[in-house]
């Protein structure tokens, strides 16, 4: 199993703007093509999301049907890349995974972090 973590430094302009087009368009479209999102959030200006793929395959197979799209490459695309200053990735692949959980199995929700007394940075 395959859990990406997805950080978007979002213009703060556009925090309101971006949300709605999560919500609203991108959102709906990745849910049309099976993908699995688990939670999403703002803290500060990033928005931090975070997806779950099956295996490399699924992921291979679901990003080719979302970034290969007519709606991303001429509706989605532009208006996302708009509010966005960068993006940054993390894939966790789980080494201990039973094939008997399926991604839409998987359910959670982003926490804030703790941060102990004293923490300069």
């Amino acid at each position: 199993m395959l859990i990406e973590f997805r950080t978007y430094a979002i213009k703060p302009i556009e925090k309101d703007n971006f949300l709605y087009w999560f919500e609203k368009k991108s959102l709906p479209m990745m849910k049309s093509l099976n993908m699995h999102i688990i939670d999403y959030k703002f803290e500060k200006d990033n928005f931090i999301w975070i997806r779950t793929f099956q295996d490399t395959k699924e992921q291979a197979i679901q990003y080719k049907a979302f970034f290969e799209s007519d709606r991303w490459n001429n509706e989605l695309k532009d208006e996302a890349y708009s509010m966005i200053n960068s993006i940054n990735v993390q894939l966790f692949e789980l080494n201990n995974f039973t094939n008997n959980l399926n991604v839409e199995q998987i359910s959670g929700k982003l926490l804030n972090e703790y941060v102990p007394p004293g923490r300069k940075v």
